[in-house]
């Protein structure tokens, strides 16, 4: 009796096979989708998004730091400079009835 009921007694104890089932292709599935989305987006997108930011960063730093000079007068005349520039764009946008 038991021979001829022993594949249904394994589909039961096995519970259709659903463990077996999610282990090989849905985990498997989305761990090889993740490593890929990792390798491709993180290591590649993201990495090399903050990376190129870094070197940016570090250029104008060079820029900016010729700039520096250590005087509070220069510093006073760059705002004044800023300012007035910043007015003019204002004056300009005012007059012509914006943008």
């Amino acid at each position: 009796a038991y021979e001829s009921l022993k594949a249904l007694h394994t589909t039961f104890k096995e519970q259709f096979f659903t463990e077996k089932f999610y282990h090989n292709v849905v985990a498997t599935s989305y761990l090889m989708y993740s490593r890929t989305l990792y390798t491709t987006f993180e290591r590649l997108f993201i990495d090399g998004l903050v990376n190129s930011t870094y070197l940016i960063v570090q250029a104008l730093g060079s820029i900016f730091r010729l700039l520096q000079i250590g005087k509070i007068n220069w510093y006073a005349a760059w705002i004044s400079v800023g300012l007035a520039i910043i007015v003019l764009v204002l004056t300009i946008i005012t007059i012509k009835g914006g943008f």
